[in-house]
């Protein structure tokens, strides 16, 4: 039994079942996740050097 990331990646089409969304709302949602953990880390790293 493969993780649920890995049947979504290896089964784009079982995502809506797996998840409850569909696979391109998904990786939406990873490119945003990693645009806000990108931004937080410039944050932290500002205030160090601030």
């Amino acid at each position: 039994m493969t993780s649920p990331l890995g049947g979504i990646i290896l089964f784009p089409q079982e995502s809506k079942r797996l998840i409850g969304i569909k696979y391109e709302d998904f990786i939406t949602l990873v490119a945003l996740a990693e645009k806000r953990h990108l931004e937080k880390q410039a944050e932290i790293e500002e205030e160090k050097l601030g």
